[in-house]
């Protein structure tokens, strides 16, 4: 496994796996909770110290659980857990002291990396979730503190107003939309980009194939391995043994500069 340590030199696998389903009747986002961690115990068999939940998913517990099931320790699994700021006020601070105590509780006292899921329309309800992490970060609680889904324009918006710059940036990245500006733009700024769903749309998969082929890798592993290349942290999420050793095998070959201009499109 290769690291990424982050402005509060946090180092942060580089790859960890999605949960967005997990423990919920068929795998389904909806379904209802079963408690179901084999899947997930299978994951850090295969390697996994980074997992990535959220309030909005409801499995937070499901997560911890896990953790225990595997007989590991809470110290040896990094959680990243999310605050929603959908019909939140600005007058609601009970409920958002709730939502964030709740999980830290569930995780045992604290939580590894905690972002918010999605910024507001309000960037004054977005400054004041964000009040809110500076403050359970600075007593300790939250190691990592950052977003997700947040563009250039809102980061700069919150960054003007924050005592800590957020740490982290949470996007959607994949080759049906890169992303590349928001990416340099939190590189620039000290702010660890973050993929999710990096597999998923996938319209150059034949290129990927048969790049490849030359490595004795599938197209899945040479997109995450691009990804980590240029500097971002990826989550995957598969509920089979095989593909997610597949997905975290990508650590035993190194793309040329010609097959990264291919994938880039610069061909």
């Amino acid at each position: 496994m290769e690291y990424m340590t982050l402005s509060n030199q946090f180092k942060v696998p580089m790859v960890g796996m999605g949960t967005n389903t997990f423990g919920k009747v068929n795998n389904q986002f909806n379904g209802d909770i079963n408690m179901d961690t084999k899947e997930l115990v299978t994951a850090y068999l295969n390697g996994y110290r980074l997992v990535d939940t959220a309030i909005m998913y409801r499995n937070e517990a499901v997560i911890m659980q896990s953790i225990i099931d595997s007989g590991l320790e809470r110290k040896d699994v990094i959680v990243t857990s999310k605050i929603p700021t959908k019909n939140i006020e600005l007058s609601d601070d009970e409920t958002l002291e709730k939502m964030v105590t709740s999980s830290i509780q569930t995780f045992g006292g604290y939580i590894d990396i905690y972002l918010i899921h999605h910024p507001s329309h309000d960037p004054a309800v977005n400054l004041k979730v964000w009040r809110l992490l500076e403050k359970y970060y600075e007593s300790g609680h939250l190691k990592v503190i950052g977003v997700s889904n947040f563009s250039i324009e809102q980061l700069t918006s919150l960054m003007g107003q924050a005592k800590i710059t957020p740490m982290m940036n949470q996007i959607e990245s994949n080759p049906a939309n890169w992303q590349n500006e928001l990416i340099e733009f939190c590189k620039a700024n000290h702010i660890a980009p973050v993929a999710w769903g990096p597999l998923d749309p996938v319209p150059n998969k034949d290129l990927l194939t048969k790049i490849g082929e030359k490595y004795g890798k599938s197209w899945a592993q040479v997109l995450l391995k691009y990804q980590v290349m240029r500097g971002v942290i990826v989550i995957p999420k598969s509920h089979n043994k095989e593909r997610q050793f597949e997905n975290i095998n990508i650590f035993d070959f190194t793309l040329s500069q010609r097959d990264i201009e291919k994938i880039e499109g610069n061909t």
